[in-house]
């Protein structure tokens, strides 16, 4: 009588554990999707906390940095508007709208406080041109003195001295000849 093998059990369920791994795959990517889309309550509390100032007099601090009564009672309030669906973006005008624009902690793109954003940028590439041109000028410098020491076409030295003083040399050198 001939015994039957068995097959082994990883290729009899592959392709059940092939499905299951697409699964998991496509379960995952919906998660994060979901996440990335929709950030959750504690990114959306702490992006309230982080961006206005506690209006309490104590300091220009932000909520999340303030430790008196009143930023705990303004985070409380924050808390429970996020709970009953508001937005960050409806519960951060309706505070700028009470209280006042200057307790905004990000500096808003516009008016003169663009010129913030736009000075480093600027200063950045006045130094980058003030570090080519002392570069260019480098370069040149050293391009014309090695020029000296360089030969023309004939095997000459390429000199750039005066006809007088080529006399002068010449007469030095017989006149050292004469004497030794």
């Amino acid at each position: 009588m001939k015994t039957q093998r068995f097959q082994p059990i990883e290729t009899s369920c592959s392709p059940l554990f092939l499905c299951f791994v697409v699964w998991l795959a496509v379960c995952t990517a919906t998660v994060q999707a979901q996440t990335e889309d929709s950030p959750g309550f504690e990114a959306q509390l702490d992006e309230l906390l982080t961006t206005v100032y506690c209006y309490c007099g104590c300091e220009r601090e932000t909520i999340e940095v303030c430790v008196c009564v009143t930023a705990e009672m303004i985070e409380t309030d924050f808390s429970t508007r996020l709970n009953a669906g508001e937005t960050v973006e409806q519960i951060r005008t309706n505070y700028l709208e009470t209280h006042g624009p200057q307790f905004y902690a990000v500096m808003p793109a516009k008016g003169i406080n663009l010129i913030a954003y736009i000075m480093p940028a600027v200063i950045l590439i006045l130094l980058g041109g003030v570090a080519f041109m002392v570069l260019r000028k480098s370069r040149q410098v050293g391009a014309l003195s090695a020029s000296r020491y360089h030969t023309d076409r004939h095997g000459q030295a390429a000199s750039q001295v005066s006809d007088e003083t080529v006399k002068k040399v010449e007469a030095e050198l017989e006149r050292y000849k004469q004497e030794n």
